[in-house]
């Protein structure tokens, strides 16, 4: 085990990007570990050593075992997790799994507009063809809903509750016990979008007695792109048909039958052939969250966005993101006049963060992600730059808005 206040500089080492800038941008996308390199190097030595025989010797199994590696970061079983490519095609197969049967006659999603706009398109585009009803509840400009009011939406017309685990704006946490209680009570299933939540607060798939979870080790699992992941409670997941499929899925796959049989491990829900080169590049982030453990980098990440809330509230910048520690995930979202540009001035001197654009009823934000690698002065940094940008008005050389791209 590294302890964190003893191993800092060791565990800085393993990701070479934080030796030349500030890295606070954890929540988009996670530094790489030195590590993944080794397992990129891997790929290739055993491709150009075995060929095709790459497959029998590693390259099959590797889904499972990486899946299994995730596995016992969210409290879930062996072989209980499939990877998948990314996010929104795990939403895809898990909502396919419903197209050929609704014996019951449910018809109704219910999403929120703090939900990723990317899982918002392909569930929207999904029901329109399939005749569902989908409801989005709005927050009407708060970082969160009151899980109440969303338990009340859950009825006996709910096929599906499509929603995250952390708002990836605001690092609102929901309660997704409660919310899988009701629906469980209902007959609907639980579809979560944990992609804000594994590598920097504890999840237990079992205890929040979800149906999917669908996670990546993208961001705070510092696993790089390719690597999302879908968990199935293993009750459910014997029974279920994914109607997005594939050959990985098929329990004699080297058969190459034209009729599909399911599979009954966790390559049940994939579908073809996976990114290979980005399972190997998964490994190293995960094994170094495991060294470290989820207990000392959540009381971290807490020290440190309290350390964030309050250095915005002294400079009476906006703030959203829960102050109640209960509420809040890994990052912090700020918001200011002109913090777009500010941004971009910011990139400029190597301190990385991001920008998300408000909505009719929210403010403009930076948003904010330190991780367990992340010194405390690298927050006073931060925040002495910002000021500078702002007290030279060095903000009016860059663009004031996102350029649309075509």
């Amino acid at each position: 085990m590294w302890d964190l206040n003893q191993d800092l500089d060791s565990i800085r080492n393993e990701f070479p990007i934080l030796a030349r800038s500030v890295y606070l941008i954890s929540n988009s996308l996670g530094a790489v570990p030195r590590q993944a390199l080794e397992g990129l190097k891997k790929y290739y030595q055993l491709w150009a050593e075995e060929g095709v025989g790459a497959w029998e010797k590693e390259w099959w199994d590797l889904s499972r075992r990486v899946g299994n590696q995730v596995a016992s970061l969210i409290g879930a079983g062996e072989d209980e997790v499939t990877m998948m490519t990314n996010a929104t095609v795990s939403y895809w197969v898990a909502l396919s799994t419903r197209f050929a049967s609704n014996a019951d006659n449910r018809s109704k999603i219910i999403m929120t507009d703090h939900d990723f706009p990317s899982i918002l398109y392909a569930v929207s585009k999904i029901a329109q063809c399939m005749g569902w009803e989908l409801e989005v509840l709005r927050s009407h400009g708060q970082p969160g809903i009151d899980v109440n009011d969303i338990a009340k939406k859950i009825d006996e017309k709910t096929l599906f509750v499509a929603t995250s685990h952390v708002y990836f704006k605001s690092a609102y946490v929901q309660d997704i016990s409660q919310i899988a209680a009701r629906a469980r009570q209902v007959g609907a299933l639980t579809l979560i979008d944990g992609y804000h939540a594994p590598g920097t607060l504890p999840v237990d798939v079992k205890q929040l007695d979800v149906d999917f979870y669908i996670g990546g080790c993208l961001k705070w699992l510092c696993g790089g792109p390719g690597n999302a992941f879908l968990y199935v409670r293993p009750e459910l997941a014997s029974s279920l048909k994914p109607q997005l499929t594939g050959w990985f899925a098929h329990q004699n796959p080297f058969l190459f039958s034209q009729r599909m049989e399911y599979t009954q491990s966790s390559y049940r829900f994939m579908s073809g052939t996976p990114p290979v080169p980005c399972l190997y590049t998964a490994q190293a982030g995960l094994d170094i969250i495991k060294k470290i453990g989820i207990s000392q980098i959540r009381q971290k990440s807490l020290n440190q966005t309290e350390l964030i809330i309050k250095k915005a509230r002294e400079r009476e910048f906006s703030l959203f993101t829960p102050e109640e520690n209960s509420l809040r995930g890994g990052a912090v979202s700020v918001g200011f006049t002109h913090a777009f540009p500010v941004k971009q001035a910011l990139e400029k001197r190597d301190i990385k963060v991001d920008f998300r654009k408000g909505g009719d009823e929210e403010p403009d934000v930076i948003r904010i992600g330190p991780h367990f690698y992340t010194r405390d002065e690298e927050i006073e940094t931060l925040f002495k730059e910002i000021d500078a940008i702002l007290t030279s008005r060095e903000y009016k050389k860059f663009p004031s808005e996102i350029k649309k791209t075509t």
